[in-house]
Protein backbone atom coordinates (compact mmCIF):
# COMPACT_ATOMS: atom_id res chain seq x y z
CA UNK A 1 0.00 0.00 0.00
CA UNK A 2 1.42 3.37 -0.98
CA UNK A 3 1.31 6.25 1.46
CA UNK A 4 -0.16 9.59 0.49
CA UNK A 5 2.21 12.54 0.25
CA UNK A 6 0.98 15.21 2.65
CA UNK A 7 2.49 18.11 0.73
CA UNK A 8 -0.12 19.13 -1.86
CA UNK A 9 0.92 19.44 -5.47
CA UNK A 10 -0.35 22.16 -7.79
CA UNK A 11 -2.97 19.74 -9.04
CA UNK A 12 -4.45 18.83 -5.68
CA UNK A 13 -3.54 21.65 -3.31
CA UNK A 14 -6.07 22.41 -0.61
CA UNK A 15 -9.04 24.70 -0.56
CA UNK A 16 -8.96 27.99 -2.38
CA UNK A 17 -5.27 28.64 -1.80
CA UNK A 18 -4.52 26.21 -4.60
CA UNK A 19 -2.83 27.16 -7.85
CA UNK A 20 -6.08 26.52 -9.66
CA UNK A 21 -7.90 29.11 -7.60
CA UNK A 22 -5.23 31.73 -8.30
CA UNK A 23 -5.16 31.52 -12.10
CA UNK A 24 -6.17 34.52 -14.16
CA UNK A 25 -9.44 35.07 -15.97
CA UNK A 26 -7.86 34.41 -19.35
CA UNK A 27 -6.60 30.99 -18.24
CA UNK A 28 -10.01 29.80 -17.03
CA UNK A 29 -11.95 27.37 -19.26
CA UNK A 30 -14.13 28.76 -22.03
CA UNK A 31 -17.08 26.86 -20.55
CA UNK A 32 -16.67 28.76 -17.28
CA UNK A 33 -16.60 32.13 -19.02
CA UNK A 34 -19.76 31.16 -20.89
CA UNK A 35 -21.33 30.20 -17.56
CA UNK A 36 -20.61 33.69 -16.18
CA UNK A 37 -22.21 35.23 -19.26
CA UNK A 38 -25.34 33.07 -18.93
CA UNK A 39 -25.62 33.94 -15.22
CA UNK A 40 -25.44 37.65 -16.02
CA UNK A 41 -28.03 37.26 -18.78
CA UNK A 42 -30.27 35.33 -16.39
CA UNK A 43 -30.09 38.11 -13.81
CA UNK A 44 -31.04 40.69 -16.47
CA UNK A 45 -33.98 38.51 -17.55
CA UNK A 46 -35.24 38.18 -13.97
CA UNK A 47 -35.05 41.90 -13.30
CA UNK A 48 -36.67 42.76 -16.63
CA UNK A 49 -39.46 40.26 -15.98
CA UNK A 50 -40.33 41.88 -12.67
CA UNK A 51 -40.20 45.34 -14.22
CA UNK A 52 -42.44 44.37 -17.17
CA UNK A 53 -44.99 42.64 -14.93
CA UNK A 54 -45.35 39.03 -13.86
CA UNK A 55 -49.16 39.25 -13.88
CA UNK A 56 -50.99 40.90 -16.77
CA UNK A 57 -52.78 43.97 -15.40
CA UNK A 58 -52.38 42.65 -11.87
CA UNK A 59 -52.38 44.60 -8.61
CA UNK A 60 -49.18 46.34 -7.50
CA UNK A 61 -46.65 45.12 -4.99
CA UNK A 62 -47.24 45.76 -1.31
CA UNK A 63 -44.07 47.81 -0.93
CA UNK A 64 -41.30 49.27 -3.08
CA UNK A 65 -39.63 45.96 -3.67
CA UNK A 66 -38.00 46.48 -7.06
CA UNK A 67 -34.64 47.79 -5.73
CA UNK A 68 -34.48 44.84 -3.33
CA UNK A 69 -35.32 42.31 -6.05
CA UNK A 70 -32.78 43.94 -8.36
CA UNK A 71 -29.98 43.55 -5.81
CA UNK A 72 -30.93 39.96 -4.97
CA UNK A 73 -31.01 39.00 -8.67
CA UNK A 74 -27.64 40.48 -9.66
CA UNK A 75 -25.67 39.50 -6.55
CA UNK A 76 -24.75 35.91 -7.63
CA UNK A 77 -23.22 36.82 -11.02
CA UNK A 78 -21.62 39.98 -9.63
CA UNK A 79 -20.00 38.15 -6.72
CA UNK A 80 -18.90 35.30 -8.99
CA UNK A 81 -17.44 37.65 -11.58
CA UNK A 82 -15.66 39.65 -8.88
CA UNK A 83 -14.01 36.49 -7.56
CA UNK A 84 -12.97 35.49 -11.08
CA UNK A 85 -11.45 38.90 -11.79
CA UNK A 86 -9.70 38.67 -8.42
CA UNK A 87 -7.94 35.49 -9.63
CA UNK A 88 -10.31 33.12 -7.82
CA UNK A 89 -12.39 31.69 -10.68
CA UNK A 90 -12.71 28.36 -8.85
CA UNK A 91 -14.58 30.01 -5.99
CA UNK A 92 -16.57 32.12 -8.45
CA UNK A 93 -17.69 28.94 -10.20
CA UNK A 94 -18.86 27.62 -6.85
CA UNK A 95 -21.02 30.72 -6.31
CA UNK A 96 -22.85 29.97 -9.57
CA UNK A 97 -23.28 26.35 -8.53
CA UNK A 98 -24.62 27.25 -5.09
CA UNK A 99 -27.12 29.73 -6.49
CA UNK A 100 -28.20 27.19 -9.13
CA UNK A 101 -28.99 24.62 -6.43
CA UNK A 102 -31.82 26.91 -5.29
CA UNK A 103 -32.88 27.55 -8.89
CA UNK A 104 -35.28 24.60 -9.39
CA UNK A 105 -37.23 25.54 -6.27
CA UNK A 106 -37.50 29.16 -7.35
CA UNK A 107 -38.49 28.11 -10.87
CA UNK A 108 -41.30 25.86 -9.61
CA UNK A 109 -42.49 28.55 -7.21
CA UNK A 110 -42.79 31.12 -9.99
CA UNK A 111 -44.57 28.61 -12.24
CA UNK A 112 -47.51 28.89 -9.84
CA UNK A 113 -48.20 32.32 -11.38
CA UNK A 114 -49.00 30.46 -14.59
CA UNK A 115 -51.37 28.01 -12.86
CA UNK A 116 -53.19 30.32 -10.40
CA UNK A 117 -51.69 33.67 -9.35
CA UNK A 118 -54.27 34.12 -6.57
CA UNK A 119 -52.67 31.46 -4.35
CA UNK A 120 -49.14 32.81 -4.66
CA UNK A 121 -47.99 34.52 -1.46
CA UNK A 122 -45.58 36.99 -3.04
CA UNK A 123 -46.39 40.49 -1.71
CA UNK A 124 -43.13 41.76 -3.22
CA UNK A 125 -44.72 41.01 -6.63
CA UNK A 126 -48.41 41.69 -6.04
CA UNK A 127 -51.18 41.62 -3.43
CA UNK A 128 -54.62 40.58 -4.77
CA UNK A 129 -57.52 42.83 -3.78
CA UNK A 130 -60.34 40.58 -5.00
CA UNK A 131 -61.06 37.07 -6.23
CA UNK A 132 -61.22 38.16 -9.87
CA UNK A 133 -59.15 35.85 -12.11
CA UNK A 134 -55.61 36.93 -12.88
CA UNK A 135 -53.45 35.89 -15.81
CA UNK A 136 -49.72 35.61 -16.34
CA UNK A 137 -48.00 38.42 -18.17
CA UNK A 138 -44.97 38.69 -20.43
CA UNK A 139 -42.74 39.35 -17.46
CA UNK A 140 -43.38 35.86 -16.09
CA UNK A 141 -41.79 34.25 -19.14
CA UNK A 142 -38.75 36.48 -18.78
CA UNK A 143 -38.55 35.61 -15.08
CA UNK A 144 -38.75 31.88 -15.80
CA UNK A 145 -36.15 32.21 -18.56
CA UNK A 146 -33.87 33.95 -16.06
CA UNK A 147 -34.15 31.00 -13.67
CA UNK A 148 -33.39 28.55 -16.48
CA UNK A 149 -30.31 30.53 -17.51
CA UNK A 150 -29.07 30.67 -13.90
CA UNK A 151 -29.51 26.90 -13.52
CA UNK A 152 -27.72 26.31 -16.81
CA UNK A 153 -24.85 28.54 -15.70
CA UNK A 154 -24.50 26.53 -12.50
CA UNK A 155 -24.45 23.25 -14.40
CA UNK A 156 -21.75 24.54 -16.74
CA UNK A 157 -19.65 25.84 -13.85
CA UNK A 158 -19.84 22.52 -12.00
CA UNK A 159 -17.40 19.62 -12.41
CA UNK A 160 -14.39 21.86 -13.12
CA UNK A 161 -16.29 23.62 -15.94
CA UNK A 162 -15.16 20.96 -18.36
CA UNK A 163 -11.44 21.33 -17.67
CA UNK A 164 -9.61 17.98 -17.80
CA UNK A 165 -7.73 16.61 -14.81
CA UNK A 166 -4.15 17.74 -14.56
CA UNK A 167 -4.79 21.35 -15.59
CA UNK A 168 -4.24 24.11 -13.01
CA UNK A 169 -7.91 25.05 -12.96
CA UNK A 170 -9.00 21.51 -12.15
CA UNK A 171 -7.38 21.58 -8.68
CA UNK A 172 -9.34 19.63 -6.08
CA UNK A 173 -9.32 19.64 -2.32
CA UNK A 174 -6.87 17.50 -0.39
CA UNK A 175 -8.56 14.53 1.27
CA UNK A 176 -8.48 16.31 4.64
CA UNK A 177 -10.45 19.17 3.13
CA UNK A 178 -13.15 16.87 1.80
CA UNK A 179 -14.49 16.09 5.24
CA UNK A 180 -18.02 17.42 5.53
CA UNK A 181 -18.80 19.38 8.66
CA UNK A 182 -21.53 17.90 10.83
CA UNK A 183 -22.30 21.42 12.05
CA UNK A 184 -22.67 22.59 8.46
CA UNK A 185 -25.04 19.75 7.63
CA UNK A 186 -27.17 20.49 10.70
CA UNK A 187 -27.23 24.19 9.75
CA UNK A 188 -28.32 23.25 6.22
CA UNK A 189 -31.15 21.11 7.60
CA UNK A 190 -32.25 24.06 9.77
CA UNK A 191 -32.26 26.29 6.68
CA UNK A 192 -34.22 23.72 4.68
CA UNK A 193 -36.74 23.40 7.52
CA UNK A 194 -37.15 27.16 7.65
CA UNK A 195 -37.97 27.26 3.95
CA UNK A 196 -40.85 24.81 4.52
CA UNK A 197 -42.56 27.03 7.11
CA UNK A 198 -45.02 29.84 6.50
CA UNK A 199 -43.24 32.95 5.14
CA UNK A 200 -45.17 35.33 7.41
CA UNK A 201 -48.43 35.61 9.32
CA UNK A 202 -51.35 37.18 7.48
CA UNK A 203 -54.53 38.96 8.44
CA UNK A 204 -55.30 39.70 4.79
CA UNK A 205 -57.96 37.39 3.39
CA UNK A 206 -56.55 37.76 -0.13
CA UNK A 207 -52.96 37.00 0.80
CA UNK A 208 -52.33 33.49 2.08
CA UNK A 209 -49.53 32.59 4.48
CA UNK A 210 -49.05 28.87 4.00
CA UNK A 211 -46.17 26.52 4.58
CA UNK A 212 -45.41 23.16 3.04
CA UNK A 213 -48.48 21.29 4.30
CA UNK A 214 -51.12 23.84 3.28
CA UNK A 215 -49.62 24.94 -0.05
CA UNK A 216 -50.84 23.85 -3.52
CA UNK A 217 -49.03 20.85 -4.96
CA UNK A 218 -46.73 22.88 -7.23
CA UNK A 219 -45.60 25.11 -4.36
CA UNK A 220 -45.01 22.01 -2.24
CA UNK A 221 -42.57 20.72 -4.82
CA UNK A 222 -40.99 24.18 -4.99
CA UNK A 223 -40.40 24.28 -1.23
CA UNK A 224 -39.05 20.74 -1.16
CA UNK A 225 -36.72 21.46 -4.08
CA UNK A 226 -35.40 24.60 -2.40
CA UNK A 227 -34.77 22.70 0.84
CA UNK A 228 -33.00 19.93 -1.05
CA UNK A 229 -30.81 22.52 -2.73
CA UNK A 230 -29.61 23.89 0.60
CA UNK A 231 -28.81 20.42 1.92
CA UNK A 232 -27.04 19.64 -1.35
CA UNK A 233 -24.81 22.67 -0.84
CA UNK A 234 -23.68 21.19 2.49
CA UNK A 235 -22.62 17.95 0.81
CA UNK A 236 -20.23 19.52 -1.71
CA UNK A 237 -16.68 18.41 -0.95
CA UNK A 238 -14.60 19.82 -3.80
CA UNK A 239 -12.47 22.92 -4.06
CA UNK A 240 -15.61 24.91 -4.96
CA UNK A 241 -17.15 24.21 -1.52
CA UNK A 242 -16.62 27.73 -0.21
CA UNK A 243 -18.06 29.32 -3.32
CA UNK A 244 -21.03 26.94 -3.26
CA UNK A 245 -21.77 27.97 0.33
CA UNK A 246 -21.71 31.66 -0.64
CA UNK A 247 -23.98 30.93 -3.61
CA UNK A 248 -26.39 29.04 -1.35
CA UNK A 249 -26.56 32.05 0.98
CA UNK A 250 -27.43 34.29 -1.98
CA UNK A 251 -30.00 31.78 -3.27
CA UNK A 252 -31.75 31.47 0.09
CA UNK A 253 -31.61 35.25 0.53
CA UNK A 254 -33.45 35.70 -2.78
CA UNK A 255 -36.30 33.64 -1.30
CA UNK A 256 -36.29 34.64 2.36
CA UNK A 257 -35.33 38.34 2.39
CA UNK A 258 -38.51 39.48 0.55
CA UNK A 259 -40.52 37.38 3.00
CA UNK A 260 -38.82 39.08 5.93
CA UNK A 261 -39.50 42.47 4.35
CA UNK A 262 -43.16 41.61 3.84
CA UNK A 263 -43.55 40.53 7.46
CA UNK A 264 -41.95 43.76 8.70
CA UNK A 265 -43.29 46.39 6.30
CA UNK A 266 -46.69 45.27 4.97
CA UNK A 267 -49.88 46.00 6.85
CA UNK A 268 -51.89 43.02 8.17
CA UNK A 269 -48.77 40.85 7.83
CA UNK A 270 -46.43 39.80 10.63
CA UNK A 271 -43.04 38.16 10.99
CA UNK A 272 -42.90 34.36 11.08
CA UNK A 273 -39.90 32.22 12.08
CA UNK A 274 -39.54 30.43 8.72
CA UNK A 275 -37.44 32.90 6.69
CA UNK A 276 -35.37 33.84 9.73
CA UNK A 277 -34.51 30.20 10.39
CA UNK A 278 -33.64 29.75 6.70
CA UNK A 279 -31.27 32.72 6.71
CA UNK A 280 -29.74 31.77 10.04
CA UNK A 281 -29.19 28.18 8.94
CA UNK A 282 -27.63 28.98 5.57
CA UNK A 283 -25.29 31.57 7.13
CA UNK A 284 -24.27 28.91 9.65
CA UNK A 285 -23.62 26.55 6.75
CA UNK A 286 -21.37 29.09 5.05
CA UNK A 287 -19.42 29.84 8.22
CA UNK A 288 -18.97 26.13 8.90
CA UNK A 289 -17.75 25.40 5.37
CA UNK A 290 -15.27 28.26 5.40
CA UNK A 291 -13.90 27.13 8.75
CA UNK A 292 -13.68 23.40 8.05
CA UNK A 293 -12.11 23.77 4.59
CA UNK A 294 -9.16 25.81 5.81
CA UNK A 295 -5.96 24.12 4.64
CA UNK A 296 -4.11 22.29 7.39
CA UNK A 297 -1.14 19.96 7.42
CA UNK A 298 -2.36 17.60 10.08
CA UNK A 299 -5.43 16.96 12.16
CA UNK A 300 -5.64 19.20 15.23
CA UNK A 301 -8.56 18.30 17.49
CA UNK A 302 -8.12 21.44 19.62
CA UNK A 303 -8.21 23.74 16.59
CA UNK A 304 -11.23 21.88 15.21
CA UNK A 305 -13.05 22.16 18.53
CA UNK A 306 -12.28 25.88 18.69
CA UNK A 307 -13.70 26.43 15.22
CA UNK A 308 -16.84 24.41 15.88
CA UNK A 309 -17.38 26.28 19.15
CA UNK A 310 -16.87 29.55 17.31
CA UNK A 311 -19.40 28.66 14.62
CA UNK A 312 -21.96 27.60 17.22
CA UNK A 313 -21.25 30.77 19.18
CA UNK A 314 -21.83 32.97 16.14
CA UNK A 315 -25.08 31.14 15.41
CA UNK A 316 -26.18 31.52 19.03
CA UNK A 317 -25.36 35.23 19.07
CA UNK A 318 -27.12 35.90 15.77
CA UNK A 319 -30.18 33.99 16.98
CA UNK A 320 -30.10 36.03 20.20
CA UNK A 321 -30.07 39.27 18.22
CA UNK A 322 -32.99 37.90 16.20
CA UNK A 323 -34.87 37.15 19.43
CA UNK A 324 -34.24 40.70 20.63
CA UNK A 325 -35.64 42.29 17.47
CA UNK A 326 -38.73 40.17 16.79
CA UNK A 327 -42.11 39.63 18.43
CA UNK A 328 -42.44 37.58 21.60
CA UNK A 329 -46.21 37.71 22.14
CA UNK A 330 -49.25 38.80 20.17
CA UNK A 331 -52.88 39.17 21.29
CA UNK A 332 -55.34 38.42 18.50
CA UNK A 333 -52.62 39.14 15.95
CA UNK A 334 -51.55 42.45 17.51
CA UNK A 335 -47.92 42.57 18.63
CA UNK A 336 -47.38 43.28 22.32
CA UNK A 337 -44.49 45.31 23.65
CA UNK A 338 -42.32 43.09 25.81
CA UNK A 339 -39.16 43.70 27.79
CA UNK A 340 -38.09 40.17 28.67
CA UNK A 341 -36.20 39.64 25.39
CA UNK A 342 -34.30 42.93 25.35
CA UNK A 343 -31.32 41.50 27.19
CA UNK A 344 -30.74 39.30 24.15
CA UNK A 345 -29.30 42.28 22.26
CA UNK A 346 -26.23 42.90 24.47
CA UNK A 347 -25.92 39.17 25.15
CA UNK A 348 -25.89 38.35 21.43
CA UNK A 349 -23.39 41.09 20.61
CA UNK A 350 -21.09 39.92 23.43
CA UNK A 351 -21.20 36.28 22.34
CA UNK A 352 -20.62 37.05 18.64
CA UNK A 353 -17.72 39.37 19.48
CA UNK A 354 -16.02 36.65 21.54
CA UNK A 355 -16.94 33.79 19.17
CA UNK A 356 -15.36 35.24 16.04
CA UNK A 357 -11.77 35.07 17.42
CA UNK A 358 -12.29 31.32 17.96
CA UNK A 359 -12.39 30.88 14.19
CA UNK A 360 -8.75 31.92 13.87
CA UNK A 361 -5.92 29.79 15.32
CA UNK A 362 -3.87 32.75 16.58
CA UNK A 363 -6.61 34.08 18.84
CA UNK A 364 -8.75 31.00 19.58
CA UNK A 365 -6.93 29.66 22.64
CA UNK A 366 -6.58 33.06 24.29
CA UNK A 367 -10.25 34.00 23.86
CA UNK A 368 -11.83 30.62 24.65
CA UNK A 369 -12.22 31.17 28.43
CA UNK A 370 -13.93 34.54 27.94
CA UNK A 371 -16.20 33.06 25.30
CA UNK A 372 -17.14 30.11 27.51
CA UNK A 373 -18.39 32.24 30.39
CA UNK A 374 -20.14 34.73 28.08
CA UNK A 375 -22.52 31.97 26.95
CA UNK A 376 -24.25 32.24 30.32
CA UNK A 377 -25.62 35.59 29.10
CA UNK A 378 -27.67 33.68 26.49
CA UNK A 379 -29.21 31.55 29.23
CA UNK A 380 -29.83 34.65 31.35
CA UNK A 381 -31.82 36.35 28.57
CA UNK A 382 -33.38 33.13 27.29
CA UNK A 383 -34.83 32.01 30.59
CA UNK A 384 -36.28 35.49 31.14
CA UNK A 385 -37.96 35.40 27.72
CA UNK A 386 -39.37 31.90 28.20
CA UNK A 387 -40.60 32.88 31.65
CA UNK A 388 -42.62 35.73 30.15
CA UNK A 389 -44.05 33.40 27.50
CA UNK A 390 -45.08 30.74 30.03
CA UNK A 391 -46.66 33.36 32.30
CA UNK A 392 -48.58 35.08 29.49
CA UNK A 393 -49.87 31.93 27.79
CA UNK A 394 -51.10 30.52 31.08
CA UNK A 395 -53.74 33.20 31.70
CA UNK A 396 -56.18 31.81 29.14
CA UNK A 397 -56.28 34.89 26.87
CA UNK A 398 -56.01 34.54 23.05
CA UNK A 399 -52.25 35.00 23.11
CA UNK A 400 -49.93 33.64 20.45
CA UNK A 401 -46.15 33.48 20.36
CA UNK A 402 -43.99 35.22 17.80
CA UNK A 403 -40.72 34.56 16.01
CA UNK A 404 -38.70 35.60 19.06
CA UNK A 405 -39.62 32.34 20.78
CA UNK A 406 -38.13 30.33 17.92
CA UNK A 407 -34.99 32.44 17.99
CA UNK A 408 -34.77 31.98 21.76
CA UNK A 409 -34.89 28.21 21.39
CA UNK A 410 -32.26 28.30 18.64
CA UNK A 411 -29.96 30.57 20.67
CA UNK A 412 -30.18 28.27 23.70
CA UNK A 413 -29.52 25.13 21.66
CA UNK A 414 -26.52 26.64 19.87
CA UNK A 415 -25.19 28.01 23.16
CA UNK A 416 -25.44 24.58 24.74
CA UNK A 417 -23.53 23.02 21.86
CA UNK A 418 -20.89 25.75 22.02
CA UNK A 419 -20.48 25.19 25.76
CA UNK A 420 -19.89 21.47 25.34
CA UNK A 421 -17.46 22.00 22.47
CA UNK A 422 -15.64 24.76 24.36
CA UNK A 423 -15.20 22.53 27.40
CA UNK A 424 -13.81 19.79 25.16
CA UNK A 425 -11.34 22.26 23.63
CA UNK A 426 -10.25 23.41 27.08
CA UNK A 427 -9.66 19.86 28.31
CA UNK A 428 -7.79 18.86 25.17
CA UNK A 429 -5.68 22.01 25.26
CA UNK A 430 -4.34 21.44 28.76
CA UNK A 431 -1.19 19.46 29.28
CA UNK A 432 -0.62 17.45 32.43
CA UNK A 433 -1.69 19.35 35.56
CA UNK A 434 0.98 21.51 37.13
CA UNK A 435 1.25 22.74 40.69
CA UNK A 436 0.67 26.48 40.81
CA UNK A 437 1.34 28.40 44.01
CA UNK A 438 -1.61 30.38 45.33
CA UNK A 439 -1.09 34.10 44.84
CA UNK A 440 -2.37 35.62 48.08
CA UNK A 441 -2.46 39.10 46.56
CA UNK A 442 -5.32 38.00 44.29
CA UNK A 443 -7.45 36.50 47.05
CA UNK A 444 -8.93 39.81 48.19
CA UNK A 445 -10.18 41.18 44.82
CA UNK A 446 -11.39 37.72 43.76
CA UNK A 447 -13.31 37.22 47.01
CA UNK A 448 -14.87 40.68 46.66
CA UNK A 449 -15.88 39.98 43.05
CA UNK A 450 -17.49 36.65 44.02
CA UNK A 451 -19.50 38.20 46.86
CA UNK A 452 -20.62 41.10 44.68
CA UNK A 453 -21.73 38.64 41.97
CA UNK A 454 -24.06 36.89 44.43
CA UNK A 455 -25.76 40.20 45.17
CA UNK A 456 -25.71 41.34 41.53
CA UNK A 457 -27.74 38.37 40.34
CA UNK A 458 -29.64 37.70 43.56
CA UNK A 459 -31.08 41.19 44.08
CA UNK A 460 -33.35 43.09 41.67
CA UNK A 461 -31.90 45.57 39.20
CA UNK A 462 -35.19 47.43 38.74
CA UNK A 463 -37.53 48.41 41.58
CA UNK A 464 -41.06 49.74 41.22
CA UNK A 465 -44.35 49.60 43.08
CA UNK A 466 -46.17 46.41 42.15
CA UNK A 467 -43.21 44.94 40.24
CA UNK A 468 -42.17 41.49 41.47
CA UNK A 469 -39.02 40.47 39.59
CA UNK A 470 -37.71 36.89 39.67
CA UNK A 471 -35.04 36.09 42.22
CA UNK A 472 -32.83 33.31 43.50
CA UNK A 473 -33.93 33.20 47.13
CA UNK A 474 -37.51 34.44 46.64
CA UNK A 475 -39.91 34.45 43.67
CA UNK A 476 -38.04 31.54 42.10
CA UNK A 477 -39.37 31.15 38.55
CA UNK A 478 -38.12 30.00 35.17
CA UNK A 479 -36.12 33.21 34.81
CA UNK A 480 -34.42 32.38 38.11
CA UNK A 481 -32.64 29.48 36.43
CA UNK A 482 -30.80 31.96 34.21
CA UNK A 483 -29.84 34.06 37.22
CA UNK A 484 -28.63 31.00 39.09
CA UNK A 485 -26.55 29.77 36.15
CA UNK A 486 -24.99 33.21 35.72
CA UNK A 487 -23.96 33.61 39.35
CA UNK A 488 -22.57 30.06 39.46
CA UNK A 489 -20.55 30.82 36.33
CA UNK A 490 -18.94 33.86 37.91
CA UNK A 491 -18.29 32.15 41.26
CA UNK A 492 -16.72 29.08 39.63
CA UNK A 493 -14.59 31.26 37.34
CA UNK A 494 -13.35 33.27 40.32
CA UNK A 495 -12.51 30.06 42.18
CA UNK A 496 -10.57 28.67 39.19
CA UNK A 497 -8.54 31.83 38.63
CA UNK A 498 -5.74 31.15 41.17
CA UNK A 499 -4.99 27.72 39.66
CA UNK A 500 -5.24 28.77 36.01
CA UNK A 501 -2.57 30.03 33.65
CA UNK A 502 -2.37 33.84 33.91
CA UNK A 503 -3.44 34.63 30.35
CA UNK A 504 -6.36 32.18 30.52
CA UNK A 505 -7.35 33.45 33.98
CA UNK A 506 -7.35 37.04 32.76
CA UNK A 507 -9.59 36.16 29.83
CA UNK A 508 -11.88 34.23 32.17
CA UNK A 509 -12.35 37.23 34.44
CA UNK A 510 -12.88 39.65 31.55
CA UNK A 511 -15.55 37.33 30.14
CA UNK A 512 -17.26 37.35 33.54
CA UNK A 513 -17.13 41.14 33.55
CA UNK A 514 -18.98 41.10 30.22
CA UNK A 515 -21.58 38.73 31.65
CA UNK A 516 -22.15 40.98 34.68
CA UNK A 517 -22.29 43.96 32.34
CA UNK A 518 -25.21 42.37 30.52
CA UNK A 519 -26.98 42.05 33.86
CA UNK A 520 -26.36 45.75 34.58
CA UNK A 521 -27.87 46.72 31.22
CA UNK A 522 -31.18 45.26 32.35
CA UNK A 523 -32.05 48.59 33.98
CA UNK A 524 -31.72 50.91 30.95
CA UNK A 525 -33.26 48.30 28.65
CA UNK A 526 -36.26 47.26 30.77
CA UNK A 527 -36.96 50.03 33.28
CA UNK A 528 -39.88 51.28 31.17
CA UNK A 529 -41.86 48.14 32.01
CA UNK A 530 -43.14 49.73 35.23
CA UNK A 531 -44.12 53.30 36.13
CA UNK A 532 -41.89 55.01 38.65
CA UNK A 533 -39.11 52.46 38.32
CA UNK A 534 -35.82 53.22 40.06
CA UNK A 535 -32.47 51.43 40.13
CA UNK A 536 -32.39 48.47 42.48
CA UNK A 537 -29.47 47.24 44.54
CA UNK A 538 -28.66 44.65 41.88
CA UNK A 539 -27.67 47.44 39.47
CA UNK A 540 -25.10 49.00 41.79
CA UNK A 541 -23.74 45.60 42.82
CA UNK A 542 -23.45 44.61 39.13
CA UNK A 543 -21.43 47.71 38.33
CA UNK A 544 -19.21 47.16 41.36
CA UNK A 545 -18.76 43.47 40.50
CA UNK A 546 -17.83 44.26 36.89
CA UNK A 547 -15.26 46.77 38.12
CA UNK A 548 -13.79 44.29 40.62
CA UNK A 549 -13.52 41.63 37.90
CA UNK A 550 -11.72 44.00 35.53
CA UNK A 551 -9.28 45.03 38.28
CA UNK A 552 -8.61 41.39 39.17
CA UNK A 553 -8.09 40.53 35.49
CA UNK A 554 -5.56 43.33 35.06
CA UNK A 555 -3.73 42.18 38.17
CA UNK A 556 -3.59 38.61 36.86
CA UNK A 557 -2.33 39.65 33.45
CA UNK A 558 0.28 41.97 34.92
CA UNK A 559 1.72 39.12 37.06
CA UNK A 560 2.30 36.70 34.14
Amino acid sequence: MTSRITTPSPADSPADDSVGSRIGWAESPVQLRLAFALAALGAVAQVTGVAVGVVDGGPPAAFRSFPLLLVLAVLPPVVAAGLAVGRRPLMGAGVLVGAALLGPGRLLGDLQFLVDPLVVSRPEIMVPTSLAPLHAGLGLWLLLAGHVLAITAGVMAANRAGAPYGTPYAAELHDDGRQRSAVGLVAAVVAAFGLQLAPFTSGNAFLLAEGLIDSPWLLRFALLAAGAGVVGAALVGTATARGVAVGAVLGVAAIAVPQVGAGLWVGLLGAAPGPYLALLGVVGLAVSVWVTTRPRRESDPVATAHRVAGVLGVLSGVAAIGAATTTVLAVEGVEQETFSNRLFLPAGILVVALAIPLLFPRTAAAMRPAFAVSLAAIALAGMSTLDAVVTATGVGAPISTGAAVWFTAAALVFAGGATITGLFAGNAERAEPQERPLDLVLVAPLAVAGLLAIGAFGLPVVKARGLVPPGIWAEFRLASLGLLLAVLTVVVAVALTPVSRPNRAGALLLGCAGLVGVRALEYPLTSARALGSVPGPGLWLSLACAGALVVAALMVLSRR
